[in-house]
């Protein structure tokens, strides 16, 4: 009977010391995913304006809010082209701050902050929007289907 006890008290001490579950895990895991596609979205497409990448990171149906207009992929690959000719050598660099973040099954919801810096030659400025996302994993791959975006005024 002590061996009972003393397994079942050794039992009990290792799962409350658990640092998280395996859901809370697997959650943070996912958030950390959507994170990183939202990271790539911006790199590839807003900032290296590659249409092919529009495909890879967001769903045939995706939408963008942006700022009071409805864009769809089309349109994004269409600012891309447009954007590409106009090319005036700005690097644009992305830098993202988490405010809130859920999973629920296949889909995570994210709300961050979006904080672009564009440099030319010794010239910088800086914008903010206030932006979410959703996400939909689809054959074990993150994929965008709908953000929103609201710029800031200039700092």
């Amino acid at each position: 009977m002590k061996n009972l006890i003393v397994i079942f008290t050794t039992i009990l001490i290792i799962s409350c010391n658990k640092p998280q579950s395996n859901a809370e895990y697997n959650s943070e895991q996912a958030i950390e995913a959507v994170e990183a596609v939202v990271q790539q979205v911006f790199d590839s497409v807003w900032s290296h304006k590659k249409v092919d990448a529009i495909k890879k990171y967001q769903t045939n149906d995706f939408i963008l809010l942006e700022h009071g207009e409805l864009w769809t992929n089309d349109t994004i690959a269409n600012w891309c082209k447009r954007a590409s000719k106009r090319d005036q050598g700005i690097t644009r660099i992305n830098k993202f701050d988490r405010i809130k973040a859920h999973q629920e099954g296949n889909r995570v919801y994210l709300a961050y902050w979006n904080h672009g810096t564009f440099v030319k030659d010794t010239l910088e400025f800086k914008r903010t929007w206030l932006e979410s996302v959703v996400a939909v994993k689809s054959d074990s791959v993150w994929k965008l289907e709908l953000m929103h975006s609201t710029r800031l005024p200039r700092e």
